[in-house]
Formats: C-alpha cells, structure tokens, sequence
C-alpha cells in the first residue's frame, strides 16, 4: 500500500466518523490530526496553533 493510499484511507475514516456524528446530530469529536487532515484534503487553512505550540517544555513551564 503506498504512502497516498493510506493518507487517503485516514481521510476516508475522519469524513466516515464526522459524518455519522453529523447524521445523529452530535458534535463531530474529531481529533486535531482527523480536522487537519480533513482541512487540508479540502484545501482549506488548518486550525489556529495552541499559544505554547513550537515552544520547548521549558520555556512553557
């Protein structure tokens, strides 16, 4: 299985699981990678990074 195959299954599942949340009117509880993933294949801009992303744990403690 390629590399382009096995992304597209991980997108396929995280539309599957926000559908079926959609489809029973509950929230979509995605995980960041799944919203991401999905924001992406969509061609839209990812969500905003947390305030302490890209920092080292010791600058954040």
């Amino acid at each position: 299985m390629s590399y382009r195959h096995s992304s597209y299954r991980k997108m396929c599942r995280a539309v599957a699981k926000a559908n079926t949340a959609m489809a029973k009117g509950e929230p979509y509880d995605l995980h960041r990678s799944e919203m991401d993933r999905v924001l992406h294949w969509s061609n839209q801009p990812p969500l905003p990074k947390p305030p302490g992303w890209g920092k080292s744990k010791g600058w954040r403690a």
